[in-house]
C-alpha cells in the first residue's frame, strides 16, 4: 500500500466491500466526498440497481455522510480507506 500511496500522492486508496461479497477497489482523488466515491463506485460496479434500492456506506463502524471528505476519513495511514456498502429497500 506504501508503494501506491508514493506513486499517487494526491489520491487515497479505496476498498468497498459490496453486497454479495464483492470488493471494489478505487483510487479517488483526496479532495472528493464520499458521495463523489460512492457515485464512482456505483458506476462501477456491475449489479441491477433498481429504483427502490437504497446504498449506504459504512466506514469504522459508523455510517458516512456523503458530504464527508475523504481526507478525514483516511485516518490509518498507510492503509487503505475500507467502506462496507449496505443494500437496503427503500420506498419511494
Amino acid at each position: 500500500m506504501q508503494a501506491v500511496r508514493q506513486r499517487n500522492p494526491r489520491h487515497i486508496p479505496c476498498r468497498f466491500e459490496l453486497p454479495l461479497g464483492k470488493t471494489l477497489k478505487l483510487l479517488v482523488p483526496e479532495d472528493e466526498t464520499a458521495g463523489w466515491a460512492m457515485a464512482a463506485a456505483r458506476a462501477r460496479w456491475k449489479d441491477e440497481h433498481k429504483a427502490g434500492d437504497g446504498y449506504f456506506m459504512f466506514c469504522n463502524s459508523r455510517m458516512v455522510s456523503t458530504s464527508t471528505t475523504l481526507k478525514s476519513l483516511d485516518v490509518k495511514r498507510p492503509e487503505e480507506v475500507r467502506f462496507v456498502v449496505r443494500k437496503e429497500a427503500t420506498f419511494g
